[in-house]
């Protein structure tokens, strides 16, 4: 090889070596034709994240009526129910928790039969019976229905086998049946045939009643979410009752017997200077009842000069302060005396009685005003009062021109005792019936007095009896008849069955009568009614009842 092949390979190299860092230049493309395009597949755009459904925790140990209530409730709210409580937006307890409030609450009453002398039980000594283990005066039994029961269960634990289970419309009737039973039911379902027991000296029918220190109440808390606790609490407020016991909804009546201020009694209180003195001793009591009844039976006027051992009664204007003193808010005028000073006396009484603001029935200045049935409204309950006159005599009985009371007619009771039922809440019936001296009512009253019971009236009142006489209840314990209360402002002294009185005090809840209670009293000193000792209540009521024939 000569040089200048040499030469040339050299240069080549050269050349090639420079080349080798720099990318290679592609050649021009060659042209097509463009290519048809291929749309793409349509798709829905990406979901958003479902939002979490609100729930609810309720325990299981609720009855079946509470769980279904507060689940009716949480379906308002689209709240569904949570598995456990730490998951929930809102949480329904039996016990309480911080930040929790009450949602309901049920209050529960201790009963025995009406005719008892128990009249308080310990709450220890109740845990005890729940247990299993009897009281001190021989109780061994506790009877509630399976929802008291299951309600009960959930605040106390497992109860002993001494707790039976009894349908609720055959409790009342279980408690009659079984002498060494106690029975437990919630307040409001109490009536006049079964009487409840204060626990630890709490009475529940005292509307101040110390209801944080009652310990037979159970309560249902809510805490979790601020929202949805309050629209679960307005939501289930709406179709439920929170509370089963409303002060604001319980009225205190007391009704009462004769009240006839003369004779004797007149000059007693002559005497004393004292036109109040009849009332002294029990006048408070009577008082404090939200509304007082009395049966006046003789006119209060300033013709009336008092005489002893007469049949022809009156009472002066002055002694009108007994009734004020008693408080005395309603007047039955249904008494057979109240004409005895002639016509004008008993028109001046009824005028008195506008005067000082007590109300009037079952008598008035003609037959009209004499039927018209009084409806009272007292802390949301209407009460009706009505009342008429069998005995006579026919002098004392109103016509369309001259004052008296309303003659009994069983049609025309029977109308105004639908017309008291379509205006009032409970309906009261003060008969002025046979006037007899025992303690068992005659057939005569026992048929008119049953007979306006079951054409509508709750109470009927027998006003008639100068002594105390027999008890008689519905079948259901929730109407009650009282033959006779015997004297209240009477001067009769001589035997021990006139002297012997009943003050009646009727507990009105919600629209619905559900306790009435005895109390006895004893006349001294032909003018003044006097509470009874226990010994001399006892003997009172054990003749009472024994007239009724509870056994």
């Amino acid at each position: 090889m000569n040089r200048r092949n040499t030469f040339l390979i050299l240069i080549c190299l050269l050349l090639l070596a420079s080349c080798a860092g720099e990318e290679p230049t592609a050649p021009p493309p060659t042209e097509r034709p463009p290519a048809t395009t291929v749309p793409t597949a349509t798709r829905p755009p990406p979901s958003p994240t479902a939002p979490r459904q609100p729930t609810i925790f309720v325990p299981a140990e609720l009855s079946d009526s509470a769980r279904v209530a507060l689940m009716d409730a949480a379906k308002l709210l689209a709240l569904n129910a949570a598995e456990n409580k730490a998951s929930a937006d809102v949480v329904i307890s039996t016990q309480r928790s911080p930040n929790a409030q009450v949602l309901a609450e049920e209050y529960y009453a201790v009963v025995d039969w009406f005719p008892t002398r128990f009249t308080n039980l310990g709450s220890e000594e109740l845990l005890d019976l729940w247990q299993g283990h009897p009281t001190a005066e021989a109780i061994d039994t506790l009877l509630m229905a399976p929802e008291t029961l299951a309600a009960l269960t959930a605040l106390w634990g497992a109860p002993g086998e001494n707790i039976v289970s009894v349908p609720a419309d055959q409790l009342v009737e279980a408690i009659w049946n079984n002498k060494t039973a106690l029975a437990i039911m919630p307040f409001d379902q109490l009536v006049p045939r079964v009487k409840a027991l204060r626990i630890d000296d709490i009475n529940l029918l005292d509307r101040d009643a110390r209801s944080d220190a009652y310990p037979l109440v159970t309560r249902l808390y809510i805490s979790g979410d601020d929202t949805f606790v309050k629209g679960f609490t307005s939501a289930f407020a709406k179709k439920n009752a929170v509370t089963n016991r409303v002060p604001e909804r319980m009225t205190e009546l007391i009704m009462t017997g004769v009240t006839a201020i003369s004779r004797t009694s007149a000059f007693k209180i002559d005497a004393a200077g004292d036109p109040a003195l009849p009332a002294r001793a029990v006048g408070d009591v009577l008082a404090a009842a939200d509304i007082t009844h009395v049966s006046n039976e003789v006119p209060f006027t300033e013709s009336c000069t008092p005489v002893l051992g007469t049949l022809q009664l009156c009472s002066r204007p002055s002694y009108i302060e007994t009734l004020k003193v008693a408080g005395v808010d309603l007047i039955s005028s249904t008494g057979n005396h109240m004409n005895d000073f002639g016509l004008d006396a008993f028109r001046e009484t009824l005028d008195l009685f506008d005067q000082e603001g007590f109300k009037v029935f079952g008598g008035g200045r003609n037959s009209d005003e004499a039927k018209r049935v009084l409806v009272v409204e007292d802390h949301g309950n209407k009460l009706a009062f009505l009342g008429m006159n069998s005995f006579g005599p026919k002098s004392v009985w109103a016509t369309a021109d001259r004052p008296g009371a309303q003659q009994y007619d069983k049609d025309i009771l029977h109308q105004e005792l639908a017309e008291a039922r379509a205006n009032a809440d409970v309906v009261f019936f003060d008969m002025q019936g046979d006037e007899t001296y025992q303690y068992e009512p005659n057939g005569n009253n026992r048929e008119m007095f049953r007979d306006a019971l079951a054409k509508g009236a709750d109470v009927v009142t027998g006003v008639q009896a100068h002594q105390p006489q027999a008890v008689e209840f519905s079948p259901d314990g929730k109407q009650i008849i009282l033959y006779g209360l015997g004297n209240l402002f009477f001067d009769q002294m001589q035997s021990d069955n006139v002297r012997q009185g009943l003050v009646v005090r009727h507990t009105i809840h919600n629209g619905k009568l559900i306790q009435t209670e005895l109390l006895p009293t004893l006349l001294y000193d032909y003018v003044q009614p006097r509470w009874a000792t226990p010994d001399q209540a006892n003997t009172i009521l054990d003749l009472v009842f024994g007239a009724s024939g509870f056994k």
